[in-house]
């Protein structure tokens, strides 16, 4: 099932950042002035999803209204465009079901659901999923992250057994795998070709898994520019080592070593943002964004990574 949408489900996706007004409330003028440069940058494959897309800081409602705008701003650019949107971090399996269904209605091409709900075992994961893709037929991306056990409140990693079965659920086409555990990565990558692996984190992190057949990741340092994205991925593809080492050295280690290792990544990709130029660090409590004086070192580091993006765009020409 879906095969058709799997083979499109390769190289770069593009996180939709949401930015919030001085009164907290969405900025959708901001927001879809960064889908259509994301766009016109070369981004094709749009993500709205659990975090990123600030869905813990939004009421439901919300959420429906944000998935909505999304796919309309990505769609109205190129109907051809991916677009993925989300379900909240906690709630029923109905209301998966619903916001599913609401995706289907508006247009995307997946739907991203994540359970946090605490782990008592694979049946438990599978029916959930189980019940949503036969309620809805909708192609669903599962975003695996770790769980709580409901037996000791620990955090756990996805059972080796539980990834495996995913494939029993004929509406799963991708899964984002976020556990940032290489064996677990790399078990995730053995669902390929029947379920497309999203690799998230650093491109550096990505090349790891390179030979165990990666074939799509989420972007990082190519929030300030899609072009990066398109660029890296065209050299992956390539095996173009010059321009993948430029990237990886010049463009994402100043970001992430001085910056995501020292504030965390949610905090400063919304610097980062605003340093750009494309909407206000701000977020709604208790996510806190970065003070001004934290905020100029975030700046600085954008300075530095834009201006070594044209050095390599030059050279290019």
């Amino acid at each position: 099932m879906f095969n058709d949408l799997k083979t499109r489900l390769i190289g770069s996706f593009y996180t939709i950042f949401t930015p919030f007004l001085e009164d907290e409330s969405i900025d959708f003028e901001n927001l879809e002035k960064y889908i259509t440069i994301l766009y016109r940058q070369g981004a094709r494959r749009f993500y709205a999803m659990a975090y990123n897309s600030r869905y813990g800081q939004l009421a439901d409602a919300e959420i429906f209204e944000l998935n909505a705008f999304c796919i309309k701003v990505a769609k109205s650019l190129d109907e051809t465009n991916i677009v993925i949107v989300g379900d909240p971090i906690h709630g029923s399996t109905r209301n998966s079901i619903d916001f599913a269904n609401h995706a289907k209605q508006h247009g995307a091409d997946l739907v991203s659901l994540i359970m946090q709900e605490k782990f008592f075992g694979d049946a438990q994961v599978l029916e959930h999923y189980s019940q949503i893709g036969e309620a809805t037929n909708m192609p669903i991306l599962v975003h695996e992250m770790p769980f709580l056990s409901g037996f000791d409140g620990k955090q756990m990693h996805w059972p080796p057994s539980l990834l495996t079965s995913l494939k029993k659920i004929p509406q799963i086409a991708a899964l984002k795998e976020d556990g940032k555990d290489f064996e677990l990565t790399r078990k995730a990558l053995e669902l390929e070709p029947d379920i497309r692996v999203i690799i998230a984190g650093s491109k550096k992190k990505l090349m790891q898994f390179r030979p165990h057949g990666a074939l799509a990741y989420l972007n990082g340092i190519s929030i300030i520019d899609a072009g990066i994205g398109e660029t890296f991925w065209r050299a992956f593809q390539d095996n173009d080592e010059a321009t993948i080492g430029f990237i990886l050295e010049k463009l994402e280690k100043p970001f992430f070593d001085k910056c995501v290792g020292k504030y965390g990544w949610h905090r400063t990709n919304k610097a980062l943002l605003q340093a750009a130029g494309y909407m206000h660090r701000r977020d709604r409590m208790p996510l806190n964004h970065l003070s001004d004086d934290e905020f100029i070192e975030v700046q600085n580091v954008y300075h530095e990574v834009s201006q070594n993006w044209n050095l390599l765009r030059a050279d290019a020409k």
